[in-house]
């Protein structure tokens, strides 16, 4: 496997989407927990949107892998600043 396959396929929206995987992930493994459903409804939309948000920018940048990791890593930073700062 070309090591531009792996970059292509692990870019940081894609981090962020497992990152939405592993909350609903943990919803079910956890069923006890209260509020147990807020892992679903904040997981679901998290992972759906990273997803969507990847292929789109993929998209735009005509698969360009370079431009892809950079355009997606300024989102990301601004997602995480916005976060920590909310």
């Amino acid at each position: 496997m070309d090591i531009s396959k792996v970059f292509n396929l692990v870019t940081p929206l894609m981090i962020v989407a497992l990152m939405g995987l592993i909350m609903i992930l943990y919803g079910f493994v956890d069923m006890k927990q209260q509020n147990n459903i807020l892992q679903f409804l904040f997981g679901i939309p998290i992972m759906a949107g990273a997803v969507g948000l990847h292929f789109l920018i993929r998209r735009l940048a005509h698969h360009n892998t370079l431009h892809v990791w950079i355009i997606e890593a300024i989102i990301v930073a601004f997602m995480w600043y916005g976060f920590m700062h909310s």
